[in-house]
């Protein structure tokens, strides 16, 4: 995993959409992830192309929570953080179950 992290204008926009309490604990698992990315309640999971969603090549999935996702890719060393959204919106953006 990348050593920096960054939350892009999309993701900023996601998170904005989030109710408050999500948004809080988005962000909190954004800390966790920048303290230990290897932490087994984020549940890391790298997303493969099914040619079914937009998500980016090499992307990861975080969870969040339960109902909640957040998605990153590599780019020159660093995650470049792009989208947070609830798990079925997840599903339609990537074509992937949770």
């Amino acid at each position: 995993m990348a050593n920096q992290n960054h939350r892009s204008k999309d993701y900023r926009a996601c998170e904005a959409q989030l109710p408050e309490p999500i948004r809080q604990l988005a962000q909190k698992i954004f800390q966790l992830f920048e303290q230990n990315p290897g932490h087994p309640s984020l549940d890391l999971k790298e997303l493969f192309d099914t040619k079914k969603g937009r998500h980016k090549k090499g992307s990861f999935r975080v969870k969040v929570s339960h109902q909640y996702r957040a998605i990153f890719f590599q780019d020159k060393g660093i995650n470049v953080w792009y989208w947070v959204g609830t798990k079925n919106d997840f599903k339609n953006f990537t074509g992937v179950q949770g």
